[in-house]
């Protein structure tokens, strides 16, 4: 099973937008920026510095990026990392020029119920002995993702999408199927979600 995340974020990207800039907070080794066929100038940040990312501690906002500075800002499963998660989005909508994406996950997701049945939900959520930096800090169902965004983009324009996941061999019927169950109960069937969040737009 691969997720559809990053190519499902390029594809909304890039039916809506030529020859734009994108910031890609939290971005880790930018696996987005492949995906990105029509993106003119790509920025990352993450908490630890590497080649072509800017260290940036999101938990403070985004002090350094000034108003409207990127026509893009995303955020792929990066908020659910976050105390100050409102902060962020707030922040983000304030540094974009044209459109925010955010995707979260959805810790409802059938295999993860199985995985917490098991005693195994997720090596994010352990109680660990010492202070680690890669943690969860929120149990979220697609729902709540959902109310989450509606909550704190009153006025915008928002559409919501499921995140899927992709199937191998079994594709040709287990994705049909997914989809279909995942309209009627996105908490049990949707594997995440993400939010397209249109400021050029009202």
């Amino acid at each position: 099973m691969t997720l559809s995340r990053l190519p499902m974020c390029a594809d909304q990207l890039n039916n809506l937008y030529e020859n734009y800039s994108l910031l890609d907070i939290g971005c880790r080794t930018m696996a987005l920026k492949p995906f990105l066929k029509k993106c003119s100038e790509y920025y990352g940040t993450d908490i630890m510095p590497a080649e072509g990312v800017i260290a940036c501690n999101l938990e403070e906002g985004l002090p350094d990026f000034v108003d409207n500075s990127y026509d893009v800002v995303v955020a792929l499963d990066v908020l659910e990392h976050l105390e100050h998660c409102h902060l962020v989005l707030d922040e983000m909508i304030r540094v974009a020029r044209k459109a925010v994406i955010v995707s979260l996950p959805n810790m409802y997701y059938i295999q993860f119920r199985m995985k917490y049945l098991r005693g195994d939900l997720s090596g994010k959520y352990n109680f660990p002995e010492k202070a680690i930096l890669d943690r969860h800090r929120w149990v979220l169902s697609y729902n709540a993702a959902v109310r989450f965004i509606d909550a704190n983009t009153k006025g915008l324009n928002v559409s919501h999408h499921k995140v899927m996941p992709t199937r191998g061999r079994t594709k040709l019927i287990s994705e049909p199927i997914e989809k279909m169950l995942a309209t009627y109960n996105p908490d049990l069937f949707a594997y995440g979600s993400m939010h397209v969040i249109r400021l050029d737009e009202t």
